[in-house]
C-alpha cells in the first residue's frame, strides 16, 4: 500500500499537523483482537514501539521540475540524505513537513515510503515498456513509474540533420486498476499535479478481474515516430518549442479532465542534456541459459513433491483473455491513450506488472498509529473483523493470478504488501510458485543493496505447499490442516521452503528502521 503524500502523524508519539504532542503511544493500548493477531502470525508486537522512524521523498526527474538535495535541505531545515543505490530517494528527519515547502507546492518531491519506491525499482522499469499497477491507490508508485517511463532512457538524440533537438519516445504506459472511484480520484490528481499524465490511464474495476490489455494504438504512434525521425511531424503544437508543445499537451488534458475527441502528441522536446534516471539498484534476471536451468532445477525437485498427484487445480490453467469483450471507458485517460481499441490477444499483454495487494496494513506503523486517535472500533471495522480476515488471501490470490494473466511471457511480476504476516505474504508466493508448476519462477533480490538491514523471511505452510501442489492434506481434532508425506516428499518440501524463505525480501522497523513490507520478484516463463 502507497502512503499518503503527507502525513501529519509522526512515529511512535503521535502529533497535531502544528508538530505539537497529542499523546504518547502504548502497547497496552493495542485492542486484544489486535494482539491475538499479531501473536497468531509471529508478529512482535515491539515494531510499534521504535520512535525515530526516517521518512522518505523521491526528487522529480522531470528536468523542468528538478531540485538538488541541497536545495530541498534549505527549504526544510533539516538533513536530506540521498539513500544509496535508489536513484531520486532521499532520506529525511521523521518529523520533516513537507506540506508547506516550495518544493512541494510545485510538485518537485513525492512524499513517498520507501517501500514503494523498492517494490517500483524491482520491476526495472525500462523504456517502451507497458506496466501495469494493480491497486494502484492513492498513486505514489503509479507516479514513480509514470516518471521512469518519461525521463528515464526516453530521450533520444537527433542531430543528423544539424539541428538541436531531441526526440521523445512517448510509446511506453502505465495503467492503473483500482477499486475505489474516491481513491483513484487522488491518483489522477498526483498524476497531474506532477505533470505524467502524458503516459498513464486508470480503470475503475475489481483487480482480480481486470482484463484490459496493454494499448495497442501506441504502436501506430511509435511507426510514426520511427517514419520520422527528424522529429518534425506537423501537429496541432507545430511552431512551438518542445518544452511549449509538452507544457500545451498538459493544459488541454488537465482542461478536458482526460476526456474529449482527437489525438495529440508530443513529438519534440528541446536540446540539452539526456535526462535518465540511472537506476543503481540493481536486479539479477533470468536473461541467461544457465540461470534459467538453475531455477528450473528448483522446480523438478517441485514437480517430485507431487508425484502420483491429480495435478494442478483448473485455477492454474489457461492465460488467455476473452478476445470478445467490449471496451471499458477509463476512469481517466489522456487523449493519446482514451480511444485505445483494446485489442484482446496475447501480443497485448503488459511487460511488467505490480501487485501492491490489498492486506491488513499492519507493518504501516504510521497508519496503525493513526488509530489510537481514531479509535479502534473504526481499525476493527477496516482491519480486523473476521469476514475480512477470512477473505484476505482468496481475495490477494486473485489479485496476484490476474497479474499472472495480463503479464505476457517473460515478463515480471511484483508482488508486495506493508503486512508482516506470513499469511498474506510468504504463504501466497509459495502457494502461487507451487500451482504453477515451473510457469514462474522467483527472481533474486538484492537484500543488502541498499545498506538497509533485511528482516528474516518466514518459512511458507507446509500445508499451503501442498495443497497447492495437488498432495492430499489432512485436518487435526484441533482444526489444524497438516500435511505429511514420504521421506523424499518431506526432504523435497524443506527444499521448496527454503527456497521461497532465500527469494523474497522482509523489511520490519526493528531490524531495518522502515515501515514494514515485504517484496517478492516472479519471472513469467509461459
Amino acid at each position: 500500500m502507497d502512503s499518503d503524500e503527507e502525513d501529519s502523524y509522526s512515529l511512535g508519539t503521535q502529533q497535531l499537523g502544528d508538530g505539537n504532542p497529542l499523546r504518547t503511544f502504548s502497547l497496552d493500548n493495542l485492542p486484544a483482537e489486535f494482539v491475538a493477531f499479531l501473536a497468531k502470525n509471529e508478529i512482535d508486537p515491539a515494531i510499534y514501539t521504535v520512535t525515530d522512524l526516517p521518512r522518505y521523498v523521491r526528487l522529480n526527474p522531470d528536468p523542468h521540475l528538478t531540485i538538488t538535495p541541497e536545495e530541498l535541505e534549505k527549504q526544510l531545515g533539516t538533513k536530506v540524505e540521498p539513500v544509496p543505490g535508489l536513484e531520486a530517494f532521499c532520506r529525511l528527519d521523521g518529523q520533516a513537513k513537507l506540506r508547506n515547502t516550495q518544493a512541494y507546492k510545485d510538485g518537485r518531491i513525492f512524499g513517498m515510503d520507501l517501500s514503494s519506491g523498492i517494490a517500483v525499482y524491482a520491476l526495472d522499469v525500462q523504456p517502451g515498456e507497458h506496466v501495469l499497477d494493480i491497486c494502484c491507490a492513492p498513486g505514489a508508485k503509479l507516479c514513480m513509474i509514470a516518471g521512469l517511463l518519461t525521463n528515464s532512457g526516453h530521450i533520444q538524440s537527433d542531430r543528423s540533420g544539424g539541428g538541436n533537438q531531441l526526440q521523445m519516445d512517448i510509446t511506453g504506459t502505465v495503467t492503473g486498476v483500482d477499486i475505489s472511484p474516491h481513491r483513484l480520484s487522488t491518483c489522477r490528481s498526483l498524476l497531474k499535479r506532477h505533470r505524467l499524465q502524458q503516459c498513464a490511464r486508470l480503470f475503475q474495476a475489481d483487480g482480480t478481474k481486470f482484463s484490459v490489455m496493454r494499448p495497442s494504438a501506441i504502436d501506430t504512434i511509435r511507426a510514426r515516430i520511427m517514419a520520422n525521425p527528424s522529429g518534425t511531424k506537423k501537429t496541432a503544437t507545430d511552431g512551438q518549442s518542445g518544452s511549449q508543445a509538452k507544457r500545451a499537451l498538459e493544459d488541454e488534458d488537465n482542461n478536458n479532465d482526460g476526456y474529449g475527441q482527437g489525438e495529440s502528441s508530443q513529438m519534440v522536446v528541446d536540446g540539452g542534456q539526456e535526462s535518465a534516471v540511472r537506476q543503481q539498484f540493481h536486479i539479477n534476471s533470468l536473461e541467461s541459459e544457465s540461470t534459467l536451468k538453475r531455477h528450473r532445477a528448483t522446480f523438478d525437485t517441485l514437480k517430485g513433491l507431487v508425484t502420483g498427484s491429480t495435478g494442478a487445480s483448473a485455477l492454474f490453467n489457461g492465460t488467455d483473455t476473452n478476445g470478445d469483450q467490449e471496451k471499458v471507458m477509463p476512469f481517466f485517460a489522456p487523449k493519446i491513450l482514451r480511444n485505445d481499441p483494446q485489442l484482446h490477444t496475447e501480443a497485448y499483454k503488459y511487460d511488467k506488472v505490480i501487485v501492491d495487494a490489498e492486506c491488513t496494513h499492519d507493518g504501516s506503523i504510521a497508519h496503525i498509529l493513526k488509530y489510537e486517535a481514531w479509535g479502534w472500533d473504526s481499525f476493527h471495522k477496516n482491519f480486523m473483523s473476521q469476514d475480512r480476515l477470512d477473505s484476505l488471501s482468496d481475495l490477494q490470490r486473485g489479485l496476484l493470478m490476474n497479474g499472472f494473466r495480463m503479464t505476457k511471457a517473460g515478463g515480471i511480476i511484483v508482488y508486495s504488501t506493508c503486512s508482516l504476516s506470513r499469511a498474506q505474504n510468504e504463504d501466497i508466493v509459495a502457494w502461487f510458485i507451487a500451482g504453477m508448476r515451473g510457469r514462474a519462477v522467483l527472481e533474486p533480490l538484492p537484500k543488502h543493496a541498499l545498506g538497509i538491514q533485511t528482516a528474516t523471511c518466514k518459512r511458507p505452510c507446509r500445508s499451503i505447499v501442498a495443497s497447492a501442489s495437488g498432495l492430499p492434506t489432512a485436518t487435526d481434532p484441533s482444526g489444524q490442516v497438516q500435511w505429511q508425506g514420504t521421506p523424499q516428499q518431506e526432504a523435497d518440501m524443506e527444499k521448496f521452503q527454503d527456497h521461497i524463505q532465500e527469494m523474497c525480501l522482509r523489511y520490519d522497523p526493528l531490524a531495518s528502521k522502515t515501515s514494514g513490507f515485504f517484496l517478492a520478484r516472479i519471472r513469467k516463463i509461459a
